[in-house]
């Protein structure tokens, strides 16, 4: 999976996870300060969001990390490893 690929999946199971806990995008921006076309980027993929933001989403969203890989992700290359 490209880092292209990996960020449109992240974006779509952010969006997944805001629609299940049945919150619009102006409202979950009005909790997280931030503008809603920002976090529009970020569902689809068009932005990369740091580790730390995040994390700060997830809190708003009151969604543990591990709900975001609750969906395998998508055309998984098993080459693709990192290295040290």
């Amino acid at each position: 999976m490209s880092e292209e690929e990996f960020y449109k999946w992240l974006g779509e199971r952010l969006r997944d996870l805001r629609k299940l806990k049945k919150q619009t995008q102006e409202e979950l921006c009005q909790n997280y300060h931030l503008a809603r076309s920002s976090l529009a980027n970020i569902e689809r993929g068009r932005h990369m969001i740091s580790a730390y933001n995040l994390y700060l989403l997830l809190q708003v969203l009151d969604v543990p990390l591990e709900s975001l890989f609750n969906s395998p992700l998508q055309n998984r290359d098993s080459t693709n490893k990192i290295s040290s």
